[in-house]
């Protein structure tokens, strides 16, 4: 499983398009995880973004979001076992914008308390890898402060390989990326 992780407007659906062209897609699924595989999941999601149907309680809307990643894990699953996996987010975004880029204000509950119901809905899987993009391109009102900042602290304390993207061109990127996966045997010619 590899995984695409890091801010918004970083690049990473600019290289995910591009890794899609040098994997195999037979036994390869790309997923992009908010969207996950379901009515369900598309649904909640197309609540979570609208103005007038988003929960107003911070809580109650990551809590939405932890349904859909637990509605998405068993499909996941049956997929890394099937073949190569390539998700678009993963269980870090969560951390990352709904604990560090919010801190503990308005959840009403602790970070271990947030971290650990997270951690077990995602027990079932573990990345091979993980591309960490914290360089954007363009401003963006997602990225809040500490984002950047949690996402560099979760990588600092799991044990899963991290390549830290550097801020590059688009081309560069792709080299860079291509050829992480290729030392590693994630792709084979």
């Amino acid at each position: 499983m590899v995984v695409f992780e890091g801010l918004d407007k970083a690049g990473k659906s600019t290289q995910l398009s591009r890794m899609r062209q040098v994997v195999d897609p037979a036994s390869t699924t790309f997923v992009h995880m908010p969207s996950g595989f379901s009515g369900f999941t598309g649904g909640v999601y197309a609540l979570l973004e609208a103005q007038d149907t988003r929960p107003t309680d911070p809580l109650a809307r990551q809590l939405a979001h932890l349904a859909c990643h637990s509605e998405s894990v068993p499909t996941l699953v049956r997929k890394a076992k099937s073949g190569a996996l390539v998700l678009d987010r993963w269980w870090w975004s969560t951390l990352a914008y709904g604990w560090y880029g919010r801190g503990e204000v308005g959840l009403g509950i602790d970070e271990r308390t947030f971290r650990t119901l997270t951690e077990a809905i995602w027990a079932p899987l573990s990345a091979d890898l993980v591309f960490l993009f914290r360089h954007t391109y363009e401003a963006d009102s997602n990225n809040v402060d500490g984002v950047s900042t949690g996402y560099q602290t979760i990588a600092d304390q799991g044990p899963t390989a991290v390549i830290h993207v550097p801020a590059l061109g688009e081309e560069e990127t792709h080299e860079l990326l291509v050829g992480e996966l290729r030392r590693l045997g994630l792709i084979v010619e």
